[in-house]
């Protein structure tokens, strides 16, 4: 017989055993994980940097409950950086896809969701922001599979200007000063049209930077050398809004100052020289509804160490539970996010997604800043719904 039909031969069978055995070669063995993976994408750099551990705090929690109420399911959050920017979540997002995550939690900023949900919608993979307050995220066609268990900013500007009117401003005395992403646009263009329906702003108008802007003096002059202008609103994150509170401080202006859900929380202080150039500070941020379960006492009881803002570190406990549940249904991720997020008890209320992946939220908190220079307070004393207007808490 011919020597290489021998050598073949004997290589087949050798084969064919080896399929029936199991035996294969090391280099090609595979093993299947079943560990359910949950995508984060939490804004470790950029502006929201200092609320990040507090964001990642509460989807740990949430992991860690999962774990105990599925024992003989694994879960695993799969943290990546956000940038705040689309720049940075649209390649995490990729790697999260790559990394055969089930579903995503996050992002925080607009920018970031909008960037994220490109990548994540055409690989079939929902997401659930816990902070994106964007208006336009509320196009479902745009935005396929993008969830929020925050209300949207079309939402906050009537608050912010209830806010800002019970707090004895007049028309025509109102400066807004933004932020030129998609977060400081929406929310300032929300606040602009509810401000003028009843009246207008004053001289300085409505001005925008970037939100790598450093240096704020040009703009606070405008303010100030505008004799009408008596009070300021701020489309701003954290350490932007502290950078303006500080130039307004420095150029004089005695006037109020108001600002959304980007700078709120006790994190504001860990970004200003001096503690008492917040003192007045009102902002509007989501309020949450009736906690349930005991995340919240657990927030409560380390909110000195954990920080960030409380409302957002609920709703990322939240958009991880909601996650990790679905996971567990029969059918797709966005049949169980749906399934699972109506009626859903959750640490920061009842969720009910709307058909466009929306929530009609809980109205909004309005906290003022206090304190001097050695401590600080964040006091929320009032809040507003749709329904009832501005209430004493």
């Amino acid at each position: 017989m011919n020597t290489n039909k021998v050598q073949v031969f004997v290589f087949a069978m050798l084969f064919v055993v080896g399929a029936f055995t199991g035996c294969v070669d090391e280099d090609d063995e595979t093993t299947t994980d079943n560990t359910i993976k949950i995508g984060f994408l939490n804004p470790i750099t950029g502006p929201l940097e200092p609320d990040a551990p507090g964001f990642k705090w509460g989807a740990d929690q949430a992991i860690s409950d999962l774990s105990a109420l599925y024992p003989d399911e694994t879960f695993e959050l799969v943290e990546l950086d956000s940038g705040c920017s689309g720049d940075v979540a649209g390649p995490a997002a990729q790697t999260l896809v790559d990394s055969g995550v089930v579903a995503v939690v996050g992002a925080a900023c607009s920018g970031a969701s909008m960037a994220a949900n490109a990548v994540l919608a055409a690989a079939g993979i929902p997401m659930i922001s816990y902070a994106s307050t964007n208006p336009g995220l509320s196009d479902e066609a745009q935005y396929p599979h993008f969830y929020r268990n925050v209300p949207s900013d079309a939402i906050q500007g009537p608050a912010g200007a209830a806010m800002m009117a019970d707090a004895g401003v007049t028309n025509e005395s109102l400066a807004i000063l933004h932020m030129t992403n998609d977060y400081g646009s929406g929310l300032a263009d929300s606040i602009k049209a509810a401000w003028e329906e009843n009246g207008k702003l004053c001289s300085a108008g409505m001005q925008g930077y970037e939100e790598t802007t450093t240096n704020f003096d040009a703009m606070v002059a405008n303010v100030t050398d505008a004799s009408d202008c008596n009070a300021v609103y701020l489309s701003s994150y954290i350490t932007d809004g502290a950078g303006i509170l500080e130039a307004l401080a420095e150029a004089g202006f005695t006037g109020h100052v108001f600002g959304g859900d980007g700078p709120a929380g006790i994190g504001l202080f860990d970004k200003l020289t001096d503690n008492a150039t917040a003192v007045n500070f009102t902002v509007s941020a989501p309020r949450a509804g009736t906690t349930y379960g005991d995340f919240e006492s657990r927030y409560d009881a380390n909110a000195a160490d954990v920080g960030s803002i409380k409302t957002y570190v609920l709703t990322a406990y939240d958009a991880t539970m909601i996650i990790g549940k679905a996971a567990m249904t029969d059918g797709t991720m966005v049949a169980g996010i749906e399934s699972v997020g109506t009626n859903y008890e959750g640490a920061s209320g009842i969720i009910n997604f709307l058909s466009n992946g929306d929530i009609g939220g809980n109205g909004y908190d309005f906290c003022t800043y206090g304190g001097d220079d050695a401590a600080g307070t964040y006091t929320c004393s009032k809040f507003w719904t749709a329904e009832n207007g501005v209430e004493s808490a």
